[in-house]
Formats: C-alpha cells, structure tokens, sequence
C-alpha cells in the first residue's frame, strides 16, 4: 500500500487528474465485482481521461472494504424507501449472499435489488464529490509535504 501511495503522489499529472482518477476508481467498489473493480477502475479513468495509476488505486482501496460498502447501501437505501434491508451486519455478508441480494430482481419495487442500487447511487454521488475535493485538496497542497513523510 505504502509503495502504491509513493507513487501516487509523485505522479507528474495535475491534481485535478489525480483527484478525478481516484474518484472514478473508487466507484466501482460499491458495487460487488470480486475482483474485476480496479480493472474497471482503469476503464473508468481512460473513459474519463483521468490519471489511471490513480484510478487503479481508488479501486485497490475499495476492494478489502466492500462489505462495508455493501451494507451501506442496503443502509441508505432503505432509509431512503423507509424498508428494512435483509443484511444489516457485517457478519452476514458473504459471497455467495451478496451475487444473490444484488442480482435477484434488481428493478422490482419490492425487492432487496431496489434497495441496493438506491442506497449504491446515493453513496457513490455522496462519496465521489468527498474523495475528489479530498484529494485535490490534498495534492494542491500538501503534495511534497506529504511524498516526504512517505519515504
């Protein structure tokens, strides 16, 4: 992680690259991929022309922690349309769950489905516009400060 982060900041791109690619890798970690999120991350970055190592490192980022993300959005989700989600600790996310809780019935207004993907919108809106000004801020000004106490 540490060597990812070095590289990272010593990125020659502007900061509103680095911070957009980031951004854009990141969003595929609230949805479950198993392992194809950082690929697309690098799809992502290249359709957006944002910087891709830093794309890649979003998705990097987001990949150990997406059963969080994902009892996030049933989270948010069912806030939002006032139901109670079917997974709502982090023990009970598996696998073989979450392919079933997402992809059973995605568009019927009475399933888990709908509660995910409005819970994964809200969160990844809510989240990209905090990761960009987080990062840009992060290297427009910090950026040197921040290498140095890498290495």
């Amino acid at each position: 992680m540490k060597y990812y982060l070095i590289r990272l900041f010593r990125l020659q791109s502007s900061p509103h690259q680095v911070a957009l690619g980031l951004t854009v890798g990141f969003i595929p970690s609230w949805i479950p991929l198993f392992g194809f999120g950082p690929v697309l991350s690098i799809g992502l970055a290249k359709l957006t022309r944002a910087n891709t190592l830093s794309a890649f490192v979003g998705g990097v980022i987001g990949t150990p922690i997406w059963p969080l993300l994902f009892i996030l959005n049933y989270m948010v989700g069912g806030l939002l349309l006032d139901r109670q989600p079917r997974v709502d600790t982090l023990e009970e996310v598996e696998y073989a769950t979450a392919i079933q809780h997402t992809l059973s019935g995605f568009f019927k207004s009475h399933t888990s489905g709908l509660l995910f993907l409005t819970g994964a919108l809200i969160n990844i809106i809510i989240s990209s516009i905090v990761i960009y000004f987080m990062t840009f801020f992060l290297f427009k000004k910090y950026r040197i400060k921040i290498l140095n106490k890498l290495r």
